[in-house]
C-alpha cells in the first residue's frame, strides 16, 4: 500500500461535531453534540460599531434542556485481507473559514457513523457579519417562558461494519 499526501491546509473555525482526518482510513463513530445558549447579543465581528442597542433574553424555564443520551455504539471493524488500498492524493490547498456541526474535511477512506448534534439558541440579537456594519438604537427581547425547555430524548443504536484493508497507511513525504 502507497500513499503520498502533500497538503497545505488552514481552518479558522471548527465547532461541535466537526474535524480535519488525514489518512488512510478514519472510523469517526458516535459523536454527540447538544447544546443551548442564551445570549443577549450575538456575535459581532471586527470592525462593527454597536451603540445604544439593548438585548434582553428571558427565560424562566422550570426544567433546561433535559439530555438523556444514552447510546448504544456497536463497532465491528472488518479487514478485508483481498483489497487493495493504494491512495495517492495530492491536495495543494484547503482553505475552510468555517466548519459547522456534523460537517468535515476528509483526505483519505472516512467510514462515518452515529454522528448526533441537536442545538437550541435564544437570541436577543443576532450574529453581525461583514465588516463597518453599524447596529444603533436597537431593542432585542427574546422571551421563552417554557415548563421544560428542549427535551432531548436521543437513545439510540449506534452500529456499523467497516471493512478496512489488512495494512496500516504509510504516508511519505512530497
Amino acid at each position: 500500500m502507497k500513499a503520498n499526501y502533500r497538503v497545505q491546509l488552514q481552518v479558522n473555525v471548527i465547532s461541535g461535531n466537526s474535524g480535519v482526518y488525514f489518512g488512510n482510513t478514519n472510523v469517526i463513530f458516535g459523536v454527540s453534540n447538544h447544546s443551548k445558549s442564551n445570549t443577549g447579543f450575538g456575535g459581532v465581528g471586527s470592525q462593527n460599531k454597536m451603540y445604544q442597542n439593548l438585548g434582553i433574553v428571558y427565560d424562566p424555564d422550570w426544567i433546561d434542556t433535559p439530555i438523556d443520551d444514552r447510546d448504544v455504539h456497536v463497532y465491528a471493524p472488518h479487514h478485508d485481507h483481498s483489497a487493495e488500498s493504494v491512495m495517492n492524493a495530492k491536495v495543494d490547498s484547503i482553505n475552510v473559514q468555517t466548519v459547522t456541526q456534523n460537517s468535515g474535511i476528509f483526505v483519505g477512506d472516512a467510514d462515518i457513523t452515529g454522528l448526533d448534534s441537536h442545538e437550541k439558541n435564544n437570541i436577543g440579537l443576532g450574529l453581525v457579519y461583514g465588516n463597518q456594519n453599524l447596529e444603533a438604537g436597537n431593542v432585542n427581547i427574546a422571551y421563552d417562558p417554557d415548563a421544560i425547555d428542549m427535551p432531548i430524548d436521543d437513545r439510540d443504536n449506534k452500529s456499523a461494519v467497516f471493512i478496512a484493508p489488512s495494512s496500516p497507511m504509510r504516508v511519505n513525504g512530497g
